[in-house]
């Protein structure tokens, strides 16, 4: 396995993105032969929370892209390359920072 990509970005207040991208040998669990992960992390009061994950690793000896969510056990197939994967995880995550923020927001009026 080489390590082509290798990144842990701050993206912007609050906010990291992950990227890990290898070549890997042709198998039929990585039929094209790529291996990646791509992580959105948001730091909520003192820790860094993943919420969005969308990589092609096995996922219950399944081969496959997939998107893991915060605080879901399910995960969602698709059919993403490592490029559009990038951009699938910063939008789903945004929308999950802004129901965070108006979930927190609530709470700091009910106080």
């Amino acid at each position: 396995m080489k390590e082509l990509v290798k990144e842990d970005s701050r993206i912007g207040y609050k906010r990291r993105l992950i990227r890990r991208l290898y070549k890997v040998e042709k198998s039929k669990e990585y039929p094209i032969g790529l291996k990646f992960c791509i992580q959105y992390l948001y730091q909520r009061d003192d820790k860094w929370l993943e919420i969005v994950r969308i990589d092609n690793y096995l996922h219950q000896n399944k081969p496959g892209t997939h998107i893991h969510f915060f605080n879901k056990k399910e995960v969602e197939w698709v059919e993403l390359n490592f490029n559009e994967a990038r951009f699938e995880v910063e939008r789903l995550a945004e929308k999950i920072i802004i129901y965070f923020e108006g979930e927190k927001n609530s709470k700091n009026k009910n106080s």
